[in-house]
């Protein structure tokens, strides 16, 4: 079969290694994905909902083709060499833990490593960016994550081959290699198989680059930053497109141009491109039996020849190689099926048959008229920038046109040498939107001689060469890609069925069934999970903010979610460190509301008889209250309805004290954290109640808390704790080693004891939250969100509130329940809120084998720790976030995340080797450790139902502000909570 043909011998030893028990033979050096591929074997991973997926990106951004390799699990095939004697086994959806700790000697610091010029990515725009950066007088770091460098686009033979005469096969891949010789001349430091798995800029003179090398974290501290990192090829979901067998155009030119393999024939390849031309013809001038290939755009209408002989004028020898492409399938007889895509992939446990249709003039699929039976399908429908490590940094992004098909992707706002609206970054190549290898060589000679130059180094060159080599190559892709306009849009082949998120399998129908009007891609995620796996979203968000916004046009990068750390999924082993500990939280200034509604807008009324501002989980709990006793009730939200600290919220029930709401660590000497227990144990037991009343799973589970100690000091404190909750009457209850073990197997062996409270639990906020809110509306609450509230005043015996968009809200009774909003909300107001922003972080992993049952919370650390219903263990306990430079969303810390590790693999060894798989912030509420509720002296009608622990406090908060406006007193003693409490209490 050997493709780029006949040149290539075999220069490595022939080694046989073992998956499901069968023997595989290999070349040494040949990636275990090519060597499964080539024997047949398509599928390595298992899948949350059953079924099988397989190799798919070929360049380890997918996660599809996870292995278990000789006892370690979340191996990606396409990544990894093949070894003899290896024993590889397909990856379950539940990862399989080590139950045996990590012998590595505990580090107290990462390394810190400095350069002037960072270079992130070994394709062309990284190679050049890196030559031309280090030809300066640059200090510049290459990094990859490749094996070899070279990129998609100058791919390299794998060392499992060589040619007889020691040259590359073609002219790309010679140009590659000459690229990569003159590198390595210039004395560039490269490292090669090294994951970036960080971007941190805490502050705004600090870059900060997390790598990780053999299990090993690193910290990378450059002055500048050349981003390129390459493009992903945009998906296209159609029924049965994650079938084994089924990969990108790219992941199948890999296994090719490197591995000199190809999945067995008969092969399709399709989609929309000049790419897919040329991975056809090289397939068959490999030998691989070609069933055709399937354009979306028509090749051979005149315009689409005008167009190219356009082409032509700016670039001749590329167009000539295309040319070439087309004779070679012309001479096979490969049929060229164009103005067509494909509709549905059909098989059962692999690729059986494609079926076509036509792709109208209003871009839509016509009816099926042709089906071809085959083995594997490459689609390739064009490319999207992996843009994750620029959006950390703070690069500004924005959606447009990247080729002539009628889809916008995100692309970074750039100047012609890279650099950005954040000093010291520079984005070069398809990282910051798609334009073709030439083009990407032109901005990364350009990117990398201005990052030297912002690091003080003279530029000889003035770059005029480069600059006119980019206009023209930005010419050819404008003139190429108009030759291959296609009309398609990107959702025509999406049926409900369709798997949308590969890593999770949520469908179209999930997603299109789990949002309202409204909604954004963050509220979905959180509400059906997609986007939540291994892969973050790179394969389906797109899809998804199509999906719900498909009357909309593109238009911001906040249309996607926020990117978070890590960028790919590492080990907890490899980045815990441990940190200090210290009490109180550290608090920050929260981006205000506009004070000023838009110029223009229109002005409407609408009335009720009590207004809620915030529809978090307090405020929808009284809503719901509220509408269920016949009260009309509006709620306001500046953002959506769960869409901060209740969304962001880990989800723990406590009905003990934290470590650090006890004792020296407290706030205002814990008095007030202790007034509250009884109620988080009387909201606990309405959660208990809610589970079974809100007509879904809301993942409510009375699992027990259990707080552990490593020494006798730790234990006497818990004594003194736990006797304290005995007299507030929370059945808190010592135990010994014995017993936390039973508890928690895997616990450490440095544990000795620890508290026991079996109220305590746990419960899903992505799922609790909605169903409030479902069950606010169906009881006749009404819902007004994306608007922020910028007036509040008193009128006519009325609260009378303004809101950006020109809304007026009038009520007798207004609820206070904008959580860390809601200080501002009471000086709109007239009165000062006592409540402070304190971002926290949590952590999640990669879903596991069951490892733990109970909340668990250490005596005298920061963390609590739970596993969630699909597998995820969620890892917290108070650590602090800060606010992402420039864009003011909560952001993890790299401290945090080191620290927050540390802390729970010291406490769960088991948990070593699991991969954290994402990260995130949300904001916390900080009063003094209790909530604030209750109406406000001074301004009648104005109610506080504000609280720091308000996941746990939800429901009874909303049933004692319900019972304050409709009976006009509670249950509960509100004296400790109210108001009052708060010396130097300001009216204004």
């Amino acid at each position: 079969m050997d493709a780029l043909g006949r040149k290539a011998v075999k220069a490595a030893a022939s080694i046989t290694f073992t998956f499901e028990g069968e023997h595989i033979k290999a070349l040494e050096g040949q990636s275990l994905a090519s060597a499964l591929v080539g024997a047949g074997h398509l599928s390595q991973r298992e899948g949350r909902q059953g079924g099988l997926h397989g190799h798919y990106c070929g360049m380890g951004a997918c996660f599809e083709c996870l292995v278990n390799v000789d006892g370690h699990h979340g191996v990606r095939a396409c990544m990894t060499p093949a070894q003899q004697g290896q024993t590889v086994t397909r990856h379950p959806y539940k990862s399989p833990l080590t139950h045996t700790p990590s012998h590595a000697t505990p580090k107290s610091s990462h390394e810190i490593v400095t350069t002037d010029v960072l270079v992130i990515g070994g394709g062309p725009a990284g190679l050049q960016a890196a030559l031309s950066a280090r030809q300066a007088g640059a200090d510049v770091l290459l990094v990859d994550e490749r094996p070899s460098l070279g990129g998609q686009y100058y791919k390299q033979l794998s060392q499992a081959y060589a040619t007889r005469d020691g040259k590359a096969p073609d002219k790309q891949m010679q140009a590659g290699r000459e690229l990569i010789q003159a590198v390595k001349e210039a004395k560039v430091r490269s490292w090669h198989d090294t994951l970036v798995w960080g971007a941190f800029r805490e502050r705004p003179e600090q870059l900060r680059i997390g790598v990780e090398q053999a299990g090993e974290a690193k910290i990378i501290e450059p002055r500048a930053v050349v981003v390129a990192t390459g493009a992903t090829e945009r998906s296209y979901p159609v029924p049965g497109w994650t079938l084994p067998g089924v990969m990108t155009t790219g992941g199948l030119q890999t296994l090719l141009r490197s591995y000199r393999t190809a999945p067995p024939g008969p092969v399709l390849v399709a989609g929309n491109g000049p790419l897919n031309l040329q991975v056809a013809a090289e397939l068959v001038a490999a030998g691989v039996e070609v069933a055709g290939v399937v354009e979306s755009a028509r090749l051979t209408s005149l315009t689409a020849l005008a167009r190219t002989g356009q082409a032509s004028r700016h670039a001749p020898g590329l167009i000539s190689a295309g040319l070439g492409y087309l004779l070679t399938l012309k001479r096979a007889r490969v049929p060229i099926f164009d103005g067509q895509a494909v509709a549905a992939i059909e098989g059962d446990d692999a690729v059986q048959s494609v079926v076509l249709a036509p792709v109208t003039a209003s871009g839509e699929l016509g009816e099926a008229r042709r089906r071809l039976h085959v083995k594997a399908v490459g689609l390739g429908y064009g490319f999207q920038p992996q843009a994750e490590i620029g959006r950390l940094l703070g690069v500004e992004h924005a959606y447009a046109p990247a080729t002539a098909s009628a889809v916008n992707v995100l692309s970074a706002d750039r100047r012609a040498d890279g650099s950005c609206n954040i000093d010291g970054i520079f984005i070069a190549g398809e990282a910051g939107g798609f334009g073709g290898a030439q083009l990407a060589l032109a901005q990364g000679a350009l990117a990398g001689a201005a990052a030297a130059k912002y690091c003080g180094h003279e530029v000889s060159d003035s770059g005029a060469s480069w600059r006119e080599r980019q206009r023209t190559h930005q010419h050819f892709q404008t003139a190429l890609w108009r030759a291959f306009e296609s009309p398609l849009k990107p959702l025509a082949g999406l049926t409900d069925d369709t798997v949308v998120c590969r890593c999770e399998g949520i469908t179209a129908g999930e997603i299109r069934s789990g949002y309202e009007a409204g909604s954004d891609v963050a509220s979905v995620k959180r509400q059906t999970r997609a986007g939540m796996g291994r892969c973050q979203g790179r394969y389906c968000a797109s899809t998804v903010s199509r999906l719900i916004a498909s009357d909309k046009s593109d238009g911001s990068q906040f249309d996607l979610p926020a990117p978070q750390n890590p960028i790919k999924p590492i080990t907890i082993g490899a980045l815990a460190i441990e940190k200090g500990e210290w009490a109180g939280h550290r608090r920050v200034d929260m981006p205000r509301s506009p004070s000023r509604q838009t110029p223009g807008a229109a002005r409407s009324v609408n009335d009720a008889e009590v207004l809620v501002i915030g529809a978090g989980v307090a405020g929808s709990a009284t809503a719901r209250a509220l509408a269920q006793r016949g009260v009309d009730v509006a709620v306001l939200d500046r953002g959506l309805p769960n869409g901060q600290a209740s969304g962001g919220n880990a989800g723990s029930l406590h009905v003990q004290l934290l470590s650090f709401d006890f004792g020296a660590k407290a706030e205002s000497g814990g008095g007030p954290a202790a007034s509250t227990l009884p109620l988080q144990q009387a909201s606990a037991s309405l959660w208990e109640q809610l589970a079974s009343e809100l007509g879904c799973d809301i993942e409510f589970k009375r699992s027990g808390g259990l707080m552990v100690a490593e020494n006798e000091v730790q234990m006497r404190f818990l004594e003194r704790k736990a006797a304290l909750e005995r007299s507030l009457g929370i059945d808190t209850q010592i135990v010994g080693r014995s017993d936390v073990e039973r508890k928690v197997p895997t616990v450490s062996e440095a544990v000795v004891g620890g508290a026991w409270c079996a109220e305590e639990g746990k419960i899903n906020p992505l799922l609790a939250t909605p169903a409030l809110v479902r069950a606010a509306k169906q009881a006749g609450a009404r819902f007004y969100t994306g608007d922020a509230v910028c007036s509040i005043e008193r009128v006519d015996g009325q609260w009378q509130v303004g809101t950006r968009s020109g809304r007026l809200y009038r009520a007798p009774r207004i609820v206070n329940a904008a959580g860390a909003w809601a200080g501002e909300i009471g000086r709109l107001a007239g009165i000062d809120v006592p409540v402070h922003a304190a971002p926290l972080q949590m952590i999640v992993t990669e879903a596991a084998e069951p490892v733990v049952d109970v909340l668990l919370a250490h005596a005298d650390r920061h963390l609590t720790l739970k596993q969630a219903a699909n597998g995820n263990v969620i890892i917290g306990g108070g650590w602090p976030a800060g606010l992402s430079i420039p864009f003011g969303y909560q952001r993890p810390l790299l401290d945090s995340i080191e620290g927050n590790l540390w802390v729970a693999q010291h406490v769960l060894p088991a948990l070593n080797r699991l991969r954290v798989i994402r990260s995130w912030a949300a904001v916390n509420i900080n009063i003094d450790g209790a909530p604030i509720l209750g109406e406000a002296p001074g301004l009648p009608g104005f109610f506080n139902a504000v609280t720091s622990n308000g996941y746990t406090l939800g429901p009874l908060v909303g049933q004692i502000t319900a019972d304050l406006l409709t009976r006009g007193h509670g249950d509960w003693d509100l004296t400790p909570f109210s108001l009052t409490r708060f010396e130097g209490l300001r009216l204004s």
